[in-house]
């Protein structure tokens, strides 16, 4: 609105604020969005800039869940409270969704899907728009493909630039099982950003994995990547089966690994990381897990 139209209705126009919203830098928020029913649940853990407007969280959504409609011809919104309480698509994300436990609703046609912040931290010139950092579930006869959702969200991935921040150990298991598909949850998770954490928990994660022997070390890496994904026990499973095998683990009677049987190779030191919060029963909240997880596969913990 013009000075002039401010006078005729009366408006005082905080020109510091205006200032102060244009100068804020933008954050990365991680958003977890589920649709959650009585026969089944779907779940996506996504990064992005909280610059961005609802309008392209819209279409960050559609791609995270395979929504797939002709344009106009389904009707969405983001609400607050009530699903009458509309807000405006072109507000910026950080508005409603800046701070741990901040939500509001998106509803796309008859699917409500519940979006909470988890987690904001400062970003860098390297970090994606908008990321699926992993999920469960899906819509409908599609899978839920990690890589595919993050290739149409961010194209062509930067590999090399990614997997130099990362740890030696963490570079080798996702070399030699040729899974790619961790590249984006690792941009996601911001490697280069100090998690913060209490010197001795540090500490204790700088010896983590305490097994010898090579099957439990590529089973703690494999879990600790799974971890990282923030997905229920089924989709841990399914990352652990499949990064092992890729690697060439089998059991002791030649069949694959299976989920509980690659965490027994690691006990140990799941042990240790269950006494920091990092896994179990007693983990601590997902925004503080992440920080745990930061710590174990940035580059820095390798030195």
């Amino acid at each position: 609105m013009s000075n002039e139209g401010a006078r005729q209705t009366g408006q005082v126009v905080d020109l510091s604020a205006v200032r102060a919203r244009r100068e804020r830098p933008a954050r990365t928020v991680i958003l977890q969005a589920s649709n959650v029913r009585a026969d089944a649940e779907v779940h996506r853990h996504i990064g992005l800039n909280d610059a961005l407007h609802l309008a392209d969280l819209h279409e960050i959504l559609g791609t995270a869940f395979g929504f797939r409609a002709a344009p106009g011809s389904t009707p969405w919104h983001f609400s607050t409270g009530d699903r009458e309480q509309r807000l405006d698509a072109a507000e910026p994300i950080h508005h409603h969704l800046a701070d741990e436990g901040d939500r509001i609703s998106y509803h796309f046609g008859l699917w409500d899907v519940t979006l909470t912040a988890v987690d904001s931290y400062p970003r860098d010139a390297g970090t994606p728009r908008a990321l699926c950092v992993g999920g469960s579930g899906a819509f409908g006869d599609h899978d839920f493909d990690l890589a595919e959702i993050n290739a149409a969200l961010t194209g062509t991935a930067t590999i090399r630039s990614v997997l130099g921040s990362t740890r030696a150990e963490v570079r080798d298991i996702i070399t030699r099982s040729g899974i790619f598909d961790f590249v984006p949850l690792l941009q996601a998770l911001d490697l280069n950003r100090d998690p913060g954490l209490a010197r001795g928990t540090v500490e204790l994660l700088g010896r983590l994995p305490v097994e010898k022997q090579a099957a439990g070390r590529d089973a703690f890496w494999s879990l600790v990547l799974a971890l990282a994904c923030l997905g229920d026990e089924a989709l841990g499973n399914h990352v652990l089966e499949t990064t092992m095998a890729a690697l060439g683990w089998e059991d002791d009677d030649g069949t694959p690994l299976s989920g509980p049987r690659v965490r027994e190779l690691c006990g140990e030191s799941l042990t240790l990381l269950a006494d920091v919060g990092g896994y179990g029963e007693h983990a601590r909240s997902p925004v503080d897990r992440l920080d745990i997880y930061r710590c174990l596969l940035g580059g820095d913990a390798a030195e």
